[in-house]
């Protein structure tokens, strides 16, 4: 019998300050992965170099690019999607945090196995898990949970299954070539980060493509660490500017004036609520500012 060739996958990771995440990472896919077709292109996103060169230097079969400045989350993904197409043609993009650790030697092939199954499949999520083993993103009690504040969550056969679903967690982010063709890359208007992933699940369900939660893998996630040595505030501006541009790109007029409210009853029952409501302010002039081409954008979505 004729074996049947491994489809091609890019493990594209952008970087910026997790040096020691980003070598545990790289190790746990080189060492832990039972799955031969694929290449790693590592993006050096701090705007320094060293990163990329150390893992220039300490991993030979990694592709490095070094960005010259910091392009944030969707510029540089983008940037490796594109290396990736040029120089190995891959069947599955999988976009892979840098603060991820693989535990399951067979995790990769049993994803793209399953996106074999559905030609409609266009992007694939596996479970994610804390280091310490309880859930992080998980299908429980027939829903997608998120345990953002990371209380004891125990494992289950549950948690096992199946299901299309409507958003998938982007730190392992499985993306067929043909949902890139249809739909184009990252909305790099969401850099440096936050959104970028939603708004792609957005646009691929528009084309007819599903979204998988994949449960019979798992990977350890440490959640969160680039943004963590990030000033707070910095960091709620960039949530919110980009939340705001996600809702107008994607929701109705009833639902974006729900959000509406709620962003600004954020900020006024939050600790300091004039210098919230100011940054949140900030925040919705950047859109309207980009209003046009907000519009254009939604258009040809719709």
């Amino acid at each position: 019998m004729k074996k049947v060739k491994e489809p091609r996958v890019a493990i594209i990771t952008s970087t910026f300050n997790q040096e020691k995440l980003l070598e545990i990472s790289l190790n746990s896919v080189l060492k832990k992965t039972n799955y031969k077709n694929y290449k790693i292109f590592v993006i050096d996103d701090s705007g320094k170099g060293e990163i990329g060169k150390k893992i220039k230097k300490n991993f030979k079969k990694v592709d490095v690019t070094i960005n010259r400045e910091n392009k944030g989350f969707s510029k540089s993904n983008n940037i490796g999607i594109k290396k990736a197409i040029k120089f190995f043609n891959p069947d599955y993009f999988l976009l892979l945090n840098d603060d991820i650790e693989i535990v399951d030697k067979d995790w990769l092939k049993k994803m793209v196995l399953e996106g074999e199954k559905d030609p409609k499949t266009g992007i694939l999520g596996c479970k994610f898990v804390y280091p310490d083993g309880s859930l992080q993103w998980f299908w429980k009690n027939e829903k997608i949970n998120f345990n953002k504040i990371n209380l004891i969550e125990k494992d289950s056969k549950e948690t096992e299954v199946t299901k299309e679903v409507g958003d998938i967690m982007g730190a392992c982010f499985l993306i067929k070539k043909e949902v890139i063709s249809k739909i184009g890359f990252l909305d790099e208007k969401f850099s440096p980060a936050y959104g970028e992933e939603t708004d792609f699940c957005y646009r691929a369900s528009r084309k007819g493509f599903k979204l998988v939660y994949f449960g019979k893998t798992k990977i350890i996630h440490y959640g969160s660490a680039s943004s963590k040595t990030m000033e707070s505030d910095f960091v709620w501006f960039i949530k919110k500017r980009n939340a705001i541009r996600l809702e107008w790109l994607n929701h109705k007029f009833k639902k974006i004036l729900k959000f509406t409210i709620i962003h600004f009853g954020s900020a006024i029952i939050s600790k300091n609520p004039l210098k919230k409501l100011k940054v949140l302010a900030k925040a919705y002039m950047e859109n309207l500012n980009n209003l046009n081409e907000i519009k254009k954008k939604r258009k040809e979505r719709n």
